[in-house]
């Protein structure tokens, strides 16, 4: 059963593929999105799914449904949709174990701390669609908040231009006391091992300044730029994160993780290091803070 969104989208331009059929009080707009040929009879013909309903046949509006969600994931959508407009049916068993994970580590009130609620939960949705999809693509967004419960205050279904502004607008204060807080929770009282390392990440964007040509494991041509993560080699939990220019190597960028890692309180520490992050001064730098390394 489709059931249909409470508000309009414009028609889809899409020539030659759109077909409306009179059904009872209003027209049904069928989108085609495959032709199959019939070795049988020896033609083709169209595969059509339904995308949305409109009053009249000339209306250049219609009332979305969740196939229109999936043939056409970048058109404009509201900001908010209500919370009616949800699938009747939810996959919540991936959410269960995320809530369960999310409050045991009191994820609401540390982010709470630097963000409102709606923006708090709306992040953490996002932190969800990315586990639960393995994707981060935001015009994917409202597919998922479709079928999965939410932690957005009253689980309304944003829509991805909305998710777009919001990711523009955390600012670093807010990212840096977070991790502050993070880190303020761990136990600092034992010796802990972490493991450090480092990837690249292809960017056609131009507007990123950290995005520069260097040398990437996979050369594809393009520029790029480096993150790394530091996690607990004990219980798995991530401690910090770096983001840094294309250009630099993974030797450079070492120093400043033992900064950071310093910097958060962290005086019973071992790195757990890849090779390609071992010279003489990161050696000699390691053993001034007193940190040992494997």
């Amino acid at each position: 059963i489709l059931m249909f969104f409470d508000f309009q989208v414009d028609v889809p331009d899409a020539p030659g593929l759109l077909v409306r059929k009179k059904r009872g009080s209003y027209y049904s707009v069928e989108y085609e999105y495959e032709r199959a040929y019939n070795p049988v009879k020896q033609y083709t013909y169209p595969k059509r799914a339904m995308i949305g309903r409109q009053l009249n046949k000339d209306d250049r509006k219609m009332w979305p449904n969740e196939n229109f969600l999936k043939y056409f994931p970048d058109a404009e959508l509201p900001e908010a949709m209500d919370r009616t407009a949800r699938s009747p049916y939810l996959s919540a068993g991936s959410f269960i174990v995320l809530e369960k994970l999310i409050d045991e580590y009191h994820l609401p009130e540390l982010m709470q701390k630097y963000m409102n609620r709606k923006d708090a939960g709306l992040l953490l949705d996002l932190a969800c669609y990315s586990i639960v999809s393995e994707d981060n693509a935001g015009q994917y967004y409202p597919d998922y908040a479709y079928c999965h419960p939410l932690f957005t205050s009253d689980m309304r279904i944003y829509s991805d231009s909305k998710v777009s502004d919001f990711l523009h607008s955390i600012r670093a204060e807010q990212t840096v006391g977070f991790l502050n807080g993070w880190n303020e929770r761990r136990n600092k009282r034992e010796k802990i091992y972490i493991s450090y390392d480092s990837t690249n990440k292809n960017c056609q964007s131009g507007d990123i300044d950290m995005v520069e040509f260097g040398h990437p494991k996979e050369d594809a041509g393009l520029p790029v730029f480096h993150y790394s993560v530091a996690y607990d080699t004990a219980n798995r939990e991530p401690l910090f994160y770096e983001q840094y220019p294309g250009s630099i190597n993974d030797v450079s960028q070492l120093r400043y993780a033992v900064d950071k890692a310093y910097s958060y309180g962290y005086r019973k520490l071992g790195f757990i290091l890849d090779r390609g992050y071992f010279s003489r001064a990161n050696l000699a730098y390691m053993d001034k803070n007193d940190y040992s390394f494997i």
